[in-house]
């Protein structure tokens, strides 16, 4: 009896520790940029012509009208992001030259490398942006 008990105290740790463990690797990693907006799949124009299709029951000719809106929106997206880019990019370089002002010599090397890292991510999202 008590060798059962003990057993599924056992079991019940472990499923407990499991979650806790999954949570925060999940949160770990949707900090780190590895969890993906993208993985919402309206957000991805095919992803939303299926979503809308799903929802809404959608005709044929009516599919096919929903997905040229949606690739004429998301053109009209990428022409606003490629005329306000560098304009971000500035904004962005100038927090950047004022964040190294403050840190130490060991700081600032850090900070380098985070940065490319971040630049890294951004180009990536970039070149899917675009497929």
């Amino acid at each position: 009896m008590i060798g059962t008990r003990r057993a599924l105290m056992y079991l019940l740790l472990v499923f407990i520790l499991g979650a806790v463990v999954g949570g925060l690797a999940t949160h770990w990693a949707s900090r780190r940029g590895w969890a993906s907006e993208r993985s919402d799949s309206r957000r991805d124009p095919r992803g939303a012509s299926e979503w809308l299709n799903q929802e809404l029951k959608l005709s044929p000719e009516q599919r096919t009208q929903v997905e040229a809106i949606l690739d004429e929106t998301g053109q009209a997206y990428r022409a606003i992001r490629q005329r306000t880019r560098p304009e971000y990019e500035a904004v962005r370089q100038q927090g950047r030259e004022k964040i190294r002002a403050l840190l130490n010599v060991a700081q600032r090397a850090h900070f380098e490398e985070l940065v490319q890292e971040i630049d890294a991510r951004r180009r990536e999202k970039r070149r899917e942006e675009n497929r």
